[in-house]
């Protein structure tokens, strides 16, 4: 199914939990992108979003180690800027720029819909950003035909803790439905060479090539909220400032929209 809108924003309670569900369930199932705005920061967050996501629907245990990415039977994956990590060791625990990807790129069984909550907003920057894959086509098409030709047609893995998957980064099926798979640092080095050409020329495009009016920032406040298809958008991240471990703090889940909890 496609989504009619690319990005929507959303004000809810914070405080009454059901009814902000039901909202988020039906703003998610129109659009790629929703940003969730809290008029009340819940006074525990980490009950407040457990919550919150089971009455959306049936969120999947997938946290993991940010070392080796072995799956930690949590719910919440921290993306926390620690001063004791390296920069160039973990995007989720830095400061950098964060190039567009999919988080499910290397999972077989991928959840739909990713959601982050925000606990600490960096002191500037720090945005996610995203582009829907409606969009990356059509431009694609009208300027890089070779490109896209090669993203629909070429194969790529992408791998992590044991698990990957194997597909075009771009498939379009069901009627023009936009299905994206792409994640750079994922791609293991012994795959074919026209594989491992495209994944690189990708990033890129995306890093040098791709219209900045095409992308879509969302800087999320204490208590606040984004979700999105996964398979549907590319996401990254803008630069931030920070000084002190914890200046910003994210946390982060999937889920399936199906079942919904009673």
């Amino acid at each position: 199914m496609t989504r009619g809108t690319f990005a929507t924003e959303l004000r809810l309670t914070g405080t009454e939990v059901a009814a902000d569900a039901r909202a988020a369930r039906s703003a998610i199932a129109d659009a790629e992108v929703v940003h969730m705005r809290l008029d009340h920061k819940p006074d525990n967050a980490r009950d407040f979003y457990d919550r919150f996501v089971e009455l959306i629907g049936r969120p999947i245990d997938a946290a993991e180690n940010y070392v080796d990415g072995a799956p930690t039977g949590n719910r919440w994956s921290e993306i926390r800027y620690k001063t004791t990590v390296p920069d160039d060791l973990a995007f989720r625990h830095s400061k950098n720029a964060q190039p567009m990807h999919t988080d499910a790129s290397y999972v077989s069984a991928p959840p739909q819909v990713m959601l982050f909550y925000c606990v600490n907003a960096a002191p500037s920057g720090g945005e996610t950003v995203f582009i829907s894959g409606r969009a990356l086509v059509d431009e694609l098409a009208a300027n890089r035909p070779d490109l896209l030709d090669r993203l629909t047609t070429i194969d790529v893995t992408y791998e992590k803790a044991g698990d990957s998957r194997t597909r075009p980064i771009i498939e379009i099926v069901d009627g023009g439905r936009v299905d994206l798979n792409y994640n750079y640092f994922c791609a293991p080095a012994d795959q074919d060479e026209a594989a491992l050409r495209l994944n690189q020329d990708f990033l890129d495009y995306l890093q040098h090539e791709l219209p900045d009016a095409l992308v879509h920032p969302v800087g999320l406040q204490p208590g606040d909220a984004v979700a999105w298809w996964d398979d549907l958008v590319l996401h990254g991240r803008n630069a931030f400032e920070a000084t002190r471990t914890d200046d910003r703090l994210i946390w982060k889940t999937g889920l399936h929209l199906d079942p919904v909890h009673a």
